[in-house]
């Protein structure tokens, strides 16, 4: 059965993504679905002149949480077989090692209109994982009203999720 990786920042775009995911599992087209939330690592940063790597290790935990925490609920809502992932690293080369590392047959990414607007021009994210890798890529167009920017609070998540884990992809690629 086929795998597909579901990159995830918490944007309206990415959740779009995830529910076409659930879609298609519901369809019987996939087995499971892997959901990556990539985080820039704060090691490299200023930050860690005055946190401990532990202390910037729980708040990348903490952030990736929070961005998987709607995409969760939506896919446990349909019932569908899941893993969560918070990657450190960039982004692109960060999603193409996720993809290969977990045997993903497909990457299904959300598109918001900036993105769209960079493919034009061969830029944005969605073009630069194209380019780095070899499995399929789909990109998913959020609707008009969900591409809206309201300003809710986001979700806490009450404690870890049992499925998550956190992986460190090299910057190498």
């Amino acid at each position: 059965m086929i795998k597909i990786l579901v990159p995830v920042d918490g944007s309206a775009c990415a959740l779009a993504a995830v529910r076409h995911a659930a879609f298609l599992f519901r369809e019987g087209g996939i087995s499971e679905v892997v959901l990556l939330n990539v985080q820039a690592p704060l090691e490299r940063s200023r930050a860690s002149a005055f946190h401990s790597f532990a202390e910037l290790r729980k708040y990348e935990c903490r952030q990736g949480e929070s961005a998987l925490s709607r995409a969760c609920e939506i896919l446990e809502d349909s019932g569908v077989n899941y893993s969560a992932i918070i990657g450190l690293g960039q982004t692109a080369r960060t999603i193409v090692s996720a993809a290969a590392s977990n045997h993903c047959d497909s990457i299904v990414m959300g598109a918001s209109l900036w993105s769209q607007i960079k493919a034009c021009i061969g830029g944005g994210l969605p073009a630069k994982v194209m380019r780095r890798t070899s499995v399929p890529v789909t990109v998913v167009k959020s609707s008009r009203a969900a591409d809206t920017t309201i300003d809710l609070p986001q979700p806490q998540p009450k404690h870890g999720h049992p499925r998550l884990q956190v992986v460190v992809y090299p910057s190498a690629y």
